[in-house]
């Protein structure tokens, strides 16, 4: 842990309280996985690089991680996505990191040479639900398997189906931000996008992968520690002023706000009645993984 931590920009006040669980849960995922030393992997959606980070840890000195992302360089808080990736480059594991601003269509465009001859395997670390779209998805998967022929995908994200009562408060928070996303105007993401965009269930990414190719190899559901905050910090953010000034800027026909509001008021109920049990957070929904193989 220390060695990740030492590669990663990270406010120190915060270390406890949310790194060491951040982390924590990021190699927990990957050892499901069975990330192994010598892999190449592309992690796309890599974001600030908190999974390269982890990855890079596993595959050791002869393996390497390519992270990329669309996410403008000023993007992140409190710390930018450059500042972060600067960062991770004179770290211990940077060596082991190459991260680039591209899609995902060009950047294989870009390699060429089939990606199947830089890469044996791709990482959606908690990535698909920022994707704007189920077409998106879509779209990638059919990339991966037609474009780039990648022979392995590993794959995580939160499931909407709950384990515990208590994670219904942050499958309400996500399904509100998927609903307000679904009906707002097409356009660039900003600075400020929510995590929560297309949002897709389990199946429905099943779906893509299969219709592209690939077949499951193995899967499974993990549950967060209570340490865990991302679920928290979610409902923090669809309860609070920023979330509901979107919603009214966005100008949604009525019946669409009224939908989004009446979502939004349904997960600010389920919240108090959490408080008013005597809890302080919020339990984060399950997350499930897979390793896909194309053609398998």
């Amino acid at each position: 842990m220390e060695t990740i931590l030492a590669s990663c920009l990270y406010d120190p006040k915060l270390k406890t309280k949310f790194y060491i669980p951040r982390f924590t849960h990021r190699l927990l995922i990957a050892d499901a996985w069975g990330i192994t030393p010598g892999q190449r992997i592309l992690d796309i959606g890599c974001g600030q690089g908190e999974s390269c980070i982890v990855l890079a840890l596993l595959v050791g000195p002869t393996g390497h991680i390519t992270g990329i992302d669309i996410a403008q360089p000023e993007y992140g808080s409190p710390y930018t996505v450059k500042e972060s990736h600067d960062y991770v480059r004179k770290s211990e594991l940077g060596s082991r990191i190459t991260f680039l601003r591209a899609d995902t269509p060009s950047f294989l465009r870009d390699l060429h040479r089939p990606a199947r001859e830089v890469f044996d395997s791709v990482a959606l670390f908690h990535s698909l639900w920022y994707f704007p779209n189920p077409q998106s998805v879509y779209d990638l998967f059919r990339t991966l398997a037609v474009d780039a022929q990648a022979p392995r995908v590993y794959l995580c994200e939160y499931s909407y189906e709950i384990s515990l009562e208590e994670q219904n408060v942050h499958a309400l928070a996500a399904q509100t931000q998927r609903l307000f996303y679904r009906y707002r105007r097409p356009r660039a993401p900003g600075d400020l996008e929510q995590n929560v965009r297309a949002g897709l269930d389990q199946a429905s990414i099943l779906e893509a992968a299969r219709g592209a190719g690939y077949m499951v190899i193995r899967d499974g559901k993990i549950t967060p520690d209570p340490t865990f905050l991302e679920g928290h910090f979610e409902v923090q953010y669809v309860e609070g002023e920023k979330f509901m000034r979107r919603v009214k800027e966005e100008a949604l026909t009525e019946a669409q706000e009224g939908e989004v509001l009446a979502s939004l008021a349904r997960l600010r109920e389920a919240h108090e009645e959490w408080k008013r049990a005597g809890h302080e957070t919020v339990r984060n929904l399950d997350i499930w993984w897979a390793v896909l193989e194309l053609g398998a």
